[in-house]
């Protein structure tokens, strides 16, 4: 299941979106060139796709390997599956209880291995407040995440950064995975 919500993200969500930004910020000069990229996820399952963009304009998204890509990116598996078990960890009415019942909303930036930051924006119920906003490294938001560090002694080591409303934070916190 999670493989085919990877390829439905790769093979139409990826090339509307570039599609949209080229559409509204076309890049000059570039009628005549050629773009190809390659991506394997590294797993279990590896999956790879190759991207190609003609013109600065047309897209298309090819399940497997490509001849000769201008660029290959691989990328582990680790990346999606602290995210994957998130979201499909809800294994307790204690759980479901907390995100019923918050309020709010947070911006989650988690620190990727070469070095790039990878934003993520929740909303609970609809609402904007409170805000808060943490950082961490993928190893330790993943620790966190599956119970394996206890957040406040994350935050406490300076290895969680919190900026924002800590009492909604807090009651946020509850979600760890093995409780």
């Amino acid at each position: 299941m999670a493989e085919n919500i990877i390829q439905d993200y790769i093979v139409n969500y990826i090339p509307a979106f570039i599609g949209k930004n080229l559409a509204e910020n076309p890049i000059p000069e570039m009628g005549d060139t050629d773009f190809s990229l390659q991506i394997t996820i590294e797993g279990e399952k590896s999956l790879t796709f190759g991207i190609t963009i003609k013109n600065a304009q047309e897209i298309t998204v090819t399940p497997g390997e490509i001849q000769n890509p201008m660029v290959s990116m691989k990328l582990p598996e680790d990346i999606i599956n602290p995210l994957v078990k998130l979201v499909s960890s809800f294994v307790s009415r204690r759980q479901y209880d907390i995100v019923k019942g918050a309020k709010g909303s947070m911006d989650v930036e988690i620190d990727m291995p070469g070095d790039w930051k990878l934003p993520i924006k929740t909303t609970f119920n609809g609402a904007a407040e409170p805000y808060f906003k943490l950082t961490a490294s993928l190893k330790d938001m993943s620790e966190m995440a599956m119970g394996d560090i206890d957040p406040t002694r994350a935050f406490m080591q300076g290895k969680l950064k919190i900026f924002g409303d800590i009492t909604f934070a807090l009651a946020l916190s509850q979600l760890n995975l093995k409780k």
